[in-house]
């Protein structure tokens, strides 16, 4: 294993485990906050109590053959990594053995199909938090049964013969498994205290002492998380539920670039033995300070969580939210300026797939040379910014407005797909059964941009007219393949639209009462039956060329054969190849998926910008 695959998995281990512990919920947020300290660059964790068995039990229920499937999968992986424990241990330090010896018992119990918290000693509501203790990264959950994580953990060292070394702080023990023992040692953590179990990393004299203390509760931070109630507050400002919620601290992290003294920006020096400090000197002057710090306060901080959570509905929905929260009201009334429209096609809409893009592109031109002027402008002190300007001073964005001309007006473009069956057959060019969709661009000069279409496409302004608002005519399209009907070119209002189907043709006509408003820039959204049904479609295809080549091959060996031997009675059933076998697991995979639609989305607000997702899984029958 390279040194690369080793730091991968420090930080997989303790991500997965964050993921892991965020997604189990906490049973009383005030206990593991007192240990937060208010100064993280990080946190994932929860201010108040959810179950296990009313949130990701329902998702276990869902996605039961998903996991054991996966995890079944994973075994064999698994046994392959134990033979090349057994046959290069110099490859496999204890830290390593003992991640990878996690990873085996926790997939081990995924085969199952569902995980009990029950089993890794953990309550059903979990009082956990991942986040980070100056430059320590650190994963903390409350134990409601220390005997069955002590088994868990007990089972992770046999497994791979992973070695624990037990250390002192104080008069506090913990275990630790080493990566490395040389000058600069590193280890992987583990300690109980005042029933919390606490996984970090042990970096020897690389940070202060003062912050493994702090990591396992021997010593309280200064100011807590719960003290600054910087999670309320962000349950009151963005609505957010009161689980699975977290940020990063942008400020926090610019100083690791602006600051020798920063936590991490002294663990960085450490490991390159002050070769970061000389790379990083020309950002640490008094005057790169004030302004690359001054930009990080109008970008403080990206914060996340759930706006919805509900596990009990049908379909169960999960509406979150990220955003990366902005103090500059210049830029961001600049970059609204760039929204367009996006349609709404209501509560009919259950696209297979359907993607948009809203833009204003008259505002594209002078937004970005705004833009670019105030940044050529602002008055920097630091040298390193006085460089970036001068190399932004050559990239004048003014000719930006001649391309855009040609499409002045333009407001948005999308595709939204309703319905695609394929025929199932052998032929190179599939034919299609079934298909809806509308694909539609928004203009402020509908007839303008079509003229324009035409001089891009002059065949095809000569063979096809732009119809009066709220008519269509038959759109030419080269027999490529067949299609079930016509594809009609359309205007509705402001809106050019190609469509087909009924389903198709009643969107495309909903689009004359949507007034041309600046209502998004970017929108996402896919049902996973789409997929499953392209693998399945893919598997029959495959199999049929399969059956196809197979019988060429018996003729051909009969032919060859007929004059010297008796002709078989009976071919021999065929193994199911590799490719095979991934088609089978693929298609697996997506079955369990049909009826999960996810929409995503991002737009430009005042208080910065804003991803959005939404996702609907109905539940098992």
């Amino acid at each position: 294993m390279k040194h690369g695959i080793l730091y991968a998995a420090i930080a997989a281990a303790l991500g997965a485990g964050a993921y892991y512990a965020v997604q189990q919920k906490n049973a009383d947020a005030a206990g593991t906050l007192t240990y937060v300290p208010a100064d993280t660059l990080v946190f994932m964790g929860d201010l108040e109590p959810a179950s296990w068995k009313e949130t990701v039990s329902p998702l276990q229920a869902r996605f039961s053959q998903l996991f054991a499937g996966g995890a079944t999968t994973s075994i064999q992986e698994i046994e392959r990594l134990q033979n090349e424990i057994i046959a290069k241990p110099e490859e496999w330090n204890d830290g390593l053995r003992f991640i990878f010896g996690l990873y085996a018992e926790y997939v081990t119990m995924l085969t199952k199909g569902t995980i009990n918290p029950q089993d890794l000693g953990l309550a059903d509501k979990l009082d956990a938090a991942f986040y980070t203790v100056g430059a320590l990264p650190v994963l903390r959950f409350k134990l409601e049964n220390e005997a069955n994580f002590d088994k868990f953990i007990t089972a992770a060292e046999t497994r791979t013969k992973a070695k624990a070394d037990t250390a002192k702080l104080k008069e506090f023990s913990y275990k630790r498994y080493f990566f490395n023992q040389d000058k600069q040692p590193v280890a992987f953590a583990i300690a109980k205290k005042d029933g919390y179990a606490i996984l970090t990393l042990d970096l020897g004299d690389m940070v202060p002492t003062d912050d493994l203390s702090i990591a396992f509760g021997i010593t309280k931070p200064a100011q807590s998380l719960k003290q600054a109630a910087t999670l309320d507050k962000l349950v009151q400002t963005y609505g957010f539920k009161k689980n699975s919620l977290g940020f990063i601290n942008n400020e926090l992290l610019v100083k690791t670039l602006t600051r020798a003294d920063s936590p991490l920006a002294k663990l960085l020096d450490k490991i390159s033995e002050g070769e970061s400090s000389k790379s990083m000197a020309e950002y640490r002057t008094p005057e790169c300070q004030k302004d690359i710090e001054g930009i990080a306060s109008l970008w403080p901080r990206e914060i996340f969580g759930y706006n919805n959570l509900d596990t009990k509905g049908d379909p169960i929905r999960f509406d979150s939210t990220f955003k990366v929260e902005s103090k500059d009201a210049a830029t961001m009334a600049s970059l609204q300026k760039l929204r367009g429209f996006i349609p709404d096609y209501g509560s009919e809409d259950k696209s297979l797939f359907k993607a948009a893009i809203g833009l204003n592109v008259d505002e594209l031109a002078p937004v970005t040379t705004e833009l670019w002027s105030r940044a050529t402008k602002a008055q920097f002190t630091c040298t390193a910014l006085k460089d970036i300007q001068t190399s932004l001073n050559m990239t004048n964005p003014s000719m930006l407005a001649m391309g855009t001309a040609m499409v002045q007006g333009l407001q948005g473009a999308s595709i939204n797909l309703q319905e695609l069956k394929l025929k199932n057959n052998a032929t190179e060019m599939p034919a299609v059964e079934q298909l809806s969709f509308v694909a539609s661009v928004s203009s402020k000069q509908p007839q303008q941009l079509w003229g324009m279409i035409g001089m891009a496409s002059p065949e095809l302004a000569s063979q096809v007219q732009l119809p009066a608002d709220g008519q269509s005519v038959d759109l030419p399209i080269p027999p490529i393949m067949e299609l079930p009907g016509k594809i009609k070119l359309g205007l509705y209002g402001q809106h050019i639209a190609v469509f087909t189907g009924d389903q198709g043709a009643k969107f495309a006509a909903s689009l004359a009462k949507q007034p041309l408003a600046a209502n998004g820039f970017y929108q996402l959204g896919l049902d996973y039956g789409l997929l499953a049904d392209m693998a399945q479609f893919g598997r029959n295809q495959l199999e049929q060329a399969n059956k196809a080549n197979a019988t060429d091959e018996l003729s051909a060996t009969s032919g060859a054969e007929a004059t010297s031997a008796a002709p078989a009675t009976s071919a021999a059933t065929p193994t199911e190849t590799a490719e095979q076998k991934e088609m089978t697991q693929v298609m697996t995979m997506l079955d369990e998926m049909r009826g999960v639609r996810l929409l995503t989305s991002m737009d430009f607000e005042k208080d910065g910008l804003t991803i959005k997702g939404n996702m609907e899984l109905p539940q098992k029958k």
